[in-house]
């Protein structure tokens, strides 16, 4: 900036002599970029979570980001002001899990160009980036896992929350049981994500029915299932099999064999900030 070299030199060493640092803030104040991004998802505690931030937090640090991380508990509300502090931290681009009754927040986030990218979850009718699974394949195959050990009557445990990757699941589950000609053994029990002390209710009521064998819609729901088996007296897979999404530490304590899909953690974490990063890019070029 018009400096000679002769000055420019001078002015470094200097500088190193005095262990002089950059001012970060006055760098933001010139680029207009924190380096920094957020991550929003619904519960930093629950294992898939925590493992997917984990690893964006150990990819974002290779390209020099920063990240913030919250959760949303599936409170809309908790989603709308994570955001709003966010904004006021400067963050050049967020990744964000919806929650349930969210669509309108994340068309927001999405009008005022700040670059985004949904994660786990979609948003109908949004055209932005997008890292989820295939659940309705993923829900259809390992329904069928269960049938392929002879499991007949099999339902499925899940949430009563209008998420896709939630209704996907189910109907993955539903489309295997009818092509297998089982539709009328097809029965899904939903549960708030907050309430499940119903649980151990759906599993003595289905032991009397004679239930074979349970999907549980996420690891959580897992969990609680076993937990509520065990109670009973009862054993895995003698007296119930279970298959569901994601691992859960109480699988490791019960020592049991369960069926469950291995998401793709870390290719989910890399590609997400990835999709960020050039998103951010591209709103930068001049």
């Amino acid at each position: 900036y018009r400096v000679n070299k002769e000055t420019a030199q001078r002015i470094l060493e200097v500088a190193q002599k005095l262990n002089y640092q950059p001012n970060n803030a006055a760098r933001t104040l010139r680029s207009g970029k924190t380096n920094t991004i957020g991550v929003i998802v619904s519960d930093i505690s629950n294992k898939f979570f925590a493992d997917i931030a984990r690893c964006i937090e150990n990819h974002a640090y290779k390209h020099k980001y920063t990240v913030l991380f919250g959760s949303t508990d599936e409170n809309p509300q908790k989603l709308e002001n994570l955001v709003e502090v966010f904004r006021n931290k400067g963050i050049d681009g967020l990744i964000v899990v919806p929650c349930e009754d969210a669509d309108e927040i994340i068309r927001d986030i999405a009008r005022q160009n700040i670059p985004l990218v949904l994660l786990d979850r979609e948003v109908p009718d949004l055209e932005v980036s997008s890292v989820v699974l295939n659940n309705r394949r993923a829900g259809y195959e390992t329904t069928e896992a269960l049938i392929r050990r002879g499991f007949t009557r099999i339902e499925m445990i899940s949430y009563s929350m209008g998420l896709s990757n939630i209704r996907e699941r189910e109907e993955g589950y539903r489309r295997c049981m009818q092509a297998h000609e089982m539709s009328e053994n097809a029965v899904i029990h939903h549960l708030r994500h907050d309430k499940f002390a119903k649980i151990e209710e759906i599993i003595r009521e289905a032991r009397q029915r004679r239930v074979e064998a349970f999907l549980f819609a996420t690891n959580t729901l897992a969990g609680q299932g076993l937990s509520a088996i065990f109670r009973n007296g009862w054993r895995v897979p003698q007296d119930f099999a279970i298959a569901c999404f994601d691992t859960n530490e109480a699988f490791d304590i019960y020592k049991t064999a369960i069926a469950y899909v291995r998401q793709p953690i870390e290719r989910f974490g890399t590609e997400a900030l990835d999709l960020l990063i050039k998103s951010i890019e591209q709103r930068d070029k001049p």
